[in-house]
């Protein structure tokens, strides 16, 4: 820690941190495990190392899931979410895994699936057969939950068939037992005993007693609907023996890690008292140094005065240079509500007169162009009659949607995650582009006018994707935790130089109306594609 602090390195000080974590829990001593690595992530959002924070959140949701702390399991592994960059595809793949199983853990099947699809439809873009092999494994879990037993030996043994080419036996013993389980509850005892017993074996050669005491389990339980009494008997002692075993162990490291923690103290207790007597030393020491140093202090604190005076006259005008600058960004923040008020109801005026005049007019040229008779027009005149009945229909739909785009009737009736999706499913009528969306966690219940700046920011932002992209897939996103809302939209096109557009009047749009709702903006763009990530702190945006 010293070498990284001496040679200002704070990612090497981040990860000294999350080793020392590492080495307490080993030890279990699991709160300084969690106090260490808390400390690893605080350097690594100063330095702004995005991917070690999510990486380091989603293994101390890990910890906190093996002592069954699961609500906290389930805050650290949306931390990761928050922060893990969205183009780090596999990693975000097992993330999604590891949320779903968070949900199964709770109760909450419905919220698992869904994490479990995103996983699997991350999975069928990259060619990474571990994250098959979980997505297969997971599937065959909630299967198994939710006790559709046939659908969940189908993924098991596909998981299986994977585990088998990675070389695997860890997981492979619990994919055996998963499958053991499932078919005794299917009643095909005989499939079930036979991958019990290969999991109890592997089991044995590889040192995992709670497969066995598991599997031994299971066993019994067939055993006795079959009628073979002493052979159930047989395997719920050895069940039990293991289960004992385990205990113990259990016990034998808590009080391995109180005696050591007891010695640590006496140690401690010896030093405090060697201490104390030295200080005591000191202290007549002190005492008469004290009477040196008191002659001294009398004339530094006439300095001191002075000095404090200074200083207090110096913040005083600090403080009002600080209160001006607050009310000046008060000020600029006023007349950008002002400018965006304006800009939606020039919109809505555009937009009634689009649908009240034009279109109007339109309709009224279509209805009198359809009355004149073709009776007596020529081959070429009819077939000039047709295209301008066709363009005066095509000019009438593209002034409906123009008036649409400028003040869209959804955001008046609906709340803004439905208007989301109904504008995506509009313009995937388009053909141009397909465009996926997606909702995870609360429903969005904001304000008016900030579900406005919302939606005008992701319509520009696809409004740019459909223009200039080039662009076959594109998603949009909306993940609501607690106080944070964060908006994600990311296409498959050519990608741009963020700081080569930043005078583009699209791109001003969009930063004026994230500072308007007081939000970040992050821009990762590539030749491989664009994500655009919003977020906001939902306690700043209801103080505008």
């Amino acid at each position: 820690m010293g070498y990284a602090d001496l040679a200002n390195y704070p990612k090497g000080k981040a990860a000294t941190f999350i080793n020392v974590g590492n080495i307490h829990q080993y030890l279990g001593d699991f709160d300084k495990a969690v106090d260490n690595y808390l400390k690893g992530i605080e350097v690594f959002e100063i330095i702004k190392d995005s991917s070690s924070v999510a990486v380091t959140s989603q293994n101390l949701a890990a910890l906190f899931s093996s002592l069954k702390k699961y609500d906290k399991e389930a805050n650290y592994l949306n931390k990761s979410l928050r922060f893990l960059p969205k183009k780090e595809t596999k990693l975000l793949g097992f993330l999604y895994g590891d949320l779903g199983l968070s949900e199964t853990r709770v109760g909450s099947l419905k919220e698992a699936f869904e994490y479990f699809k995103n996983a699997d439809s991350l999975s069928k873009m990259i060619d990474d057969k571990r994250l098959d092999f979980f997505v297969q494994r997971n599937f065959g879990e909630y299967y198994l939950l939710n006790k559709s037993f046939d659908q969940a030996i189908d993924f098991l043994e596909n998981a299986l068939s994977i585990n088998e080419q990675l070389n695997d036996e860890y997981f492979r013993v619990e994919i055996l037992t998963k499958l053991g389980e499932g078919h005794a509850e299917l009643q095909d005892y005989s499939k079930s005993i036979d991958y019990l017993n290969r999991a109890v074996e592997m089991a044995r050669l590889n040192g995992l007693k709670e497969i066995q005491e598991k599997a031994y389990y299971t066993l019994s339980k067939v055993e006795v609907v079959k009628g073979n009494f002493k052979k159930a008997h047989d395997y719920l002692n050895k069940h039990l023996i293991f289960r004992d075993s385990i205990l113990n162990e259990t016990y034998l490291n808590q009080i391995n890690y109180y005696e050591k923690s007891f010695e640590t103290k006496q140690k401690e207790a010896e030093i405090s008292e060697q201490s104390l007597q030295l200080e005591q030393q000191e202290n007549i020491i002190l005492k008469k140094e004290n009477e040196k140093v008191l002659a001294y202090a009398l004339g530094g604190f006439l300095l001191l005065a002075l000095i404090s005076s200074a200083l207090f006259f110096k913040q005083r005008q600090k403080s009002k240079a600080n209160e001006i600058l607050a009310l000046r960004t008060k000020q600029e923040l006023v007349k950008l509500e002002a400018l965006i008020d304006g800009e939606e109801n020039e919109r809505n005026r555009l937009a009634q007169d689009l649908h009240d005049g034009i279109n109007g007019d339109l309709a009224v040229i279509k209805y009198k162009i359809s009355s004149i008779g073709q009776k007596g027009f020529s081959p070429k005149e009819k077939e000039d009659y047709g295209e301008a009945l066709n363009m005066l229909d095509n000019a009438v739909e593209q002034v409906r949607r123009i008036s649409h785009n400028l003040a869209p009737p959804s955001l008046t009736r609906f709340d803004l995650t439905e208007a989301l999706e109904q504008f995506c499913n509009k313009q995937n009528t388009l053909k141009k582009v397909n465009i996926s969306f997606q909702h995870f966690g609360n429903r969005v219940n904001l304000k008016k006018e900030n579900e406005t700046a919302i939606y005008r920011i992701v319509q520009e932002l696809i409004n740019n994707i459909l223009k200039h992209a080039k662009a076959s897939e594109a998603m949009v996103q909306i993940n609501n935790h607690g106080d944070k809302l964060t908006i994600t939209v990311e296409d498959n096109g050519m990608g741009f130089d963020p700081s080569n557009n930043s005078t583009g009047i699209g791109l001003q749009n969009i930063k004026s109306r994230v500072d308007f709702l007081k939000a970040e903006l992050d821009i990762d763009s590539s030749e491989n594609g664009t994500t655009t990530q919003i977020a906001l702190d939902l306690n700043k945006m209801n103080e505008i």
